[in-house]
């Protein structure tokens, strides 16, 4: 994917890549993308749009409350309000959430 100006860089622990592969219904490009990353063990990089990234926490929502229980939902609860800071501020550093 070529980044565009109104994309937004959002670096990926491997468990939130798997997170989201499972839970989170990626569009196939940043499907594509995580799968790409897929046997890393390092923090990867998912550019995505904001229209999709909105998406993305929609969907992570749905199965916040639809699909899960106990710890997996939880995991997705804090990835989720990461991710809703990144849509509202536009940094998507790992280190701009501790």
């Amino acid at each position: 994917m070529v980044p565009s100006e109104s994309d937004i860089e959002i670096e990926l622990l491997p468990r939130e890549r798997e997170l989201i592969l499972k839970y989170g219904y990626p569009f196939p490009d940043a499907k594509q993308q995580l799968k790409a990353a897929d046997s890393s063990t390092d923090i990867s990089v998912l550019t995505i749009s904001d229209f999709y990234l909105n998406q993305m926490i929609g969907d992570l929502s749905y199965s916040i409350n639809k699909r899960t229980k106990g710890r997996i939902q939880e995991e997705l609860l804090e990835l989720c309000d990461r991710l809703e800071s990144i849509h509202r501020y536009g940094e998507g550093q790992l280190d701009d959430w501790e």
